[in-house]
This record gives structure tokens, C-alpha cells and sequence, in this order.
């Protein structure tokens, strides 16, 4: 009878802050809810396309679910608490709403994914204040998850992976010869691949890591010593995964741990590797505090309607700015420009490399005549209409026949370049460098450019440009000079 009681006290505690009540809450909060949706509708579209498509960021779907559900969790101490708008959260919303402009005036999906996610909690903060907002602090941060960032990490990732395997290989007395991510035994030869990174691991074991610290412990200490374990433990557990893979081939002569076998194996001691995380976690486990479990203290939100109307102007305001921002590019639709035209030596056919780039306007490549057979020269014209010249995208070489042996640079004809020199599964060598041509403006950094083509949209200008790639043979990097010269006296 007590816990029927104790419940019937729980949930009138609860219902008491009801709609009849806070009628302006409410409707305040879906009217900036749907706000939200309808200005950042291309960032919402673009990110679900992403957590379907791609297996590293499926958790993506249950991310903001779950905070509302941390949050529902939190219902008795949030009520207890003063609900009252804030303009305090315009420091997060004004902040987001420029950086997803800037997101859809450059085709940066990063950006436009970081605002949305950063406009949410940030609204949430707006309509039950800052004191509120404190009590599910967890669950408005938690939402960041949402966005699909980590694949950055991909090559660091891989060296990591490779240079720790290659360790204990040594420690064990494996012969191995290695060059770049290709690690060969006598058995056969290894490529740490960039589904060899581990990277779903390690985003997945942060989520978990992190949620898990959330709800079992209490102090501060332990929880970021916890999430600290959640992130090295999946990059030492995915180089002992690597490590094992080659060592069950040398053992087994390459009958075991080739083909599909590594990826299973992988799936398997990743679910091992979780359940060492969480054990780790009992250990550490704390019993959180239980505050007294009383309904709100004011069953009445204050909303300041200048506040709101305030929003609401801002989002229109920025909204208007898109349009602008979209009839600008259409205006340039029509813009469709060849690239320039090269007297190329089909004679020479010392590589079949070739860059992989997705979707340009136009394109060539070939050998430049009177310069031998030294330098592949590839590039593209991109108008940004349904293409993007500044991309994660585009590679300078096919992941699956070539490996990064290492970086250098060189400066040439005013130009900063680093130089990607590169090994294939059959020995081939190469050197890369890559440069952006916008406006008659040359640019080597892919940051810098992407700015440069912000800056021109944001100002009502066209954002096109062209993409260039030189590789040479056997890491000539002087071949690399001459064609630069040739290249660049005719811009």
C-alpha cells in the first residue's frame, strides 16, 4: 500500500506541471522546435543519409532519443527547479545559426551538422533557464554525439594500428618486412586498411564509455578516468586485434585470418573488448545519489515573451540570409567553364594511377609533352552546383592499391607544397602533391580555400574552382618542380 501510494505521489508530482498550467510553455517550445527543424531541414536530411549509410555512425538514430530519455529520468529534479526562459543561451544559438550559414554557403556538412546539434540543447537552455538546464547538463551535451565526426582519425588511426602491431610482431620473433600500412610476412602480405582503423570501435566504445560513466558514477575523478580508459582502450585492443590477425596467418600459413575471417573476428573480440570496458566499470561502479523524490516547487514556467519573440526574429533574420544565400548560387548555375587545354604525350603510360574524384564538371589527365614520362598530371573544374571542389572525398590515390609511406614538403614557384609520397601492393612509388585554383588564386591548403569560396558566396560571388594533382615516378619531386612550372606559367 506505502508503494502505491509513493507512486500515486510520484507521478501527481509530475503531472502537476501540466499544459493547462503552462499553456505559453509549451506552445513557446514547439513553436522554436519547429523553427529549429525548418531552418536547419538540409543539416537534418544530409545527417540522416549519413547514420544510414555509413556503419560508423549508425548509433546516430538513438542519440537524441536517448537524451530525451536521460532527461525524463531527471523529470523530478528538473521540476524542482525555477523553469524560466533565459537570454542567456544566445551566446550558443546566435553562434550556431551563423556557423550553419557558413555550412550551407561553403557545402560544409560538418558545419551544418555541428549547428544543428548545438541549436537543440541550446534551445532547451532558452526555455527552462540556466538553473534547469544545469540539472540535465549530461543529456543536452550528450546530444553532440549526434554528429557524424571521427572518420578525421581514420589515417592516424591506421598508423597507429600498424606501428603498434609491427611492435609485437618484433617481441615475438615474426620476420616481416613493412612499407607504409603494408605489413608482409613470408606467409603473404597485410594491409592495414581503413576498416582496420578501428574507428567504429572507438567512437562506439566513447558513447558507451561515456553514457556508462553518466549513470553509475557519481564523482567528477572517476567519471573522466573512466571515459580516458573508454578511449584507449579501443586503440590498444584494435593493434593486439591486428597483431593476432597476421600472427594466427603466420601460424596457419595464411589458411586462417585471410579474406572474410579478420572482419568476423574483429566483430567478436570488439563485443569481448566492450564487455572488459564495462567490467572495468563495476569495478569503478558508485551508487549514485537518490535525491528525495517530491514533486515541482512551482508548478508554473515563467516564459519571458520578449525572449521568444527575440528568437524567433533571429531565426527569420538568419533564414533570410539563406535564401539569399541559395538564390546566389542558382544565379551561377548556368556558369559552366572547360578546363584549359594541355598538349599531352599519350605515349606514356609508365602508371595507370588516377585520383579518385567524385563528380567534377570537367576533367583531364595525361603526361605533359616535352616533360618525359615522369609526371601524371590530373585536374578538375568544379562550379559547386551538386559537386564540391574542397572535399573528404576526393583521394589523391585509391585506398585499396596504395599505402602513405610518409609526408614531405617542398616550396616551389611561391608555392608551400606537401608532397604524399605513396607504395603500391606491387612496389610502385610515387610522389603526390595537390594544390586549389579559385579566382585566379592558388591555394595548397584545403582550409584556406574552403574559406576563400565561403568568402566569395557569403559576398555574392561564384564559388568555382578547379583541382590539381601532379604524382611522379619513383619519388622524382624535381619532375614535380618542372611540371609545377609549366603548369603555373599559362595561369
Amino acid at each position: 500500500m506505502d508503494n502505491i501510494d509513493t507512486q500515486s505521489d510520484k507521478d501527481s508530482g509530475f503531472t502537476s506541471f501540466s499544459f493547462g498550467k503552462n499553456k505559453t510553455f509549451f506552445t513557446s517550445g514547439f513553436l522554436l522546435l519547429c523553427l529549429w527543424g525548418a531552418f536547419c531541414w538540409q543539416g537534418l536530411t544530409t545527417v540522416v543519409q549519413i547514420w544510414y549509410g555509413n556503419e560508423i555512425f549508425n548509433h546516430g538514430f538513438f542519440i537524441v532519443p536517448g537524451a530525451i530519455y536521460l532527461i525524463y529520468l531527471k523529470r523530478y529534479m528538473l521540476f524542482a527547479k525555477p523553469i524560466k526562459t533565459t537570454p542567456l543561451a544566445f551566446i550558443i544559438i546566435i553562434p550556431a545559426l551563423l556557423l550553419y550559414v557558413v555550412g550551407i554557403a561553403g557545402d560544409i556538412q560538418l558545419f551544418m551538422h555541428t549547428a544543428t546539434f548545438t541549436l537543440l540543447p541550446a534551445l532547451i537552455w532558452l526555455m527552462v533557464g540556466t538553473q534547469a538546464a544545469k540539472i540535465i547538463l549530461f543529456p543536452l551535451v550528450f546530444m553532440l554525439f549526434s554528429i557524424p565526426v571521427g572518420e578525421q582519425l581514420i589515417p592516424y588511426l591506421q598508423k597507429i594500428a600498424a606501428d603498434g602491431s609491427v611492435a609485437l610482431l618484433h617481441l615475438t620473433d615474426v620476420p616481416l618486412f613493412r612499407s607504409g600500412l603494408y605489413i608482409e610476412i613470408p606467409q603473404g602480405r597485410f594491409l592495414v586498411a581503413e576498416a582496420c582503423s578501428g574507428v567504429s570501435f572507438f567512437i562506439a566504445s566513447f558513447v558507451i564509455g561515456s553514457l556508462y560513466a553518466y549513470l553509475n558514477l557519481v564523482s567528477v575523478k572517476r567519471r573522466a578516468i573512466f571515459v580516458a580508459i573508454s578511449l584507449i582502450i579501443p586503440v590498444l585492443a584494435n593493434i593486439v586485434r591486428v597483431y593476432g590477425i597476421i600472427l594466427i596467418a603466420y601460424w596457419t600459413d595464411m589458411e586462417h585470418a585471410a579474406g572474410a575471417d579478420h572482419l568476423i573476428y574483429g566483430w567478436f573480440f570488439f563485443a569481448f573488448v566492450i564487455m572488459c570496458l564495462l567490467g572495468i566499470g563495476e569495478f569503478m561502479r558508485q551508487s549514485p545519489y537518490k535525491p528525495s523524490k517530491v514533486g515541482p516547487q512551482n508548478a508554473t514556467a515563467s516564459v519571458s515573451m520578449p525572449v521568444v519573440i527575440s528568437s524567433i526574429v533571429i531565426f527569420a533574420g538568419f533564414f533570410a540570409w539563406l535564401v539569399n544565400i541559395s538564390n546566389i548560387s542558382n544565379s551561377h548555375s548556368d556558369i559552366r567553364l572547360s578546363t584549359q587545354s594541355y598538349d599531352w604525350d599519350n605515349n606514356c603510360q609508365r602508371t595507370d594511377w588516377q585520383p579518385i574524384v567524385v563528380d567534377p564538371d570537367a576533367e583531364e589527365f595525361g603526361f605533359l609533352k616535352y616533360q618525359g614520362c615522369n609526371v601524371k598530371v590530373y585536374n578538375a573544374w568544379f562550379s559547386e552546383q551538386h559537386n564540391e571542389l574542397v572535399s573528404d572525398l576526393h583521394r589523391l590515390f585509391d585506398p585499396e592499391r596504395f599505402s602513405l609511406s610518409h609526408i614531405t614538403s617542398i616550396a616551389t614557384n611561391g608555392l608551400h607544397l606537401s608532397v604524399y609520397h605513396v607504395v603500391s601492393s606491387s612496389g610502385e612509388k610515387l610522389s603526390i602533391v595537390r594544390f586549389y585554383e579559385v579566382d585566379n588564386a592558388l591555394f595548397t591548403s584545403a582550409v584556406k580555400a574552403k574559406i576563400y569560396q565561403v568568402k566569395n558566396v557569403l559576398f555574392g560571388s561564384s564559388k568555382g574552382g578547379r583541382l590539381w594533382i601532379l604524382a611522379a615516378n619513383g619519388h622524382d619531386v624535381s619532375a614535380i618542380n618542372d611540371s609545377l612550372s609549366v603548369i603555373l606559367s599559362r595561369l
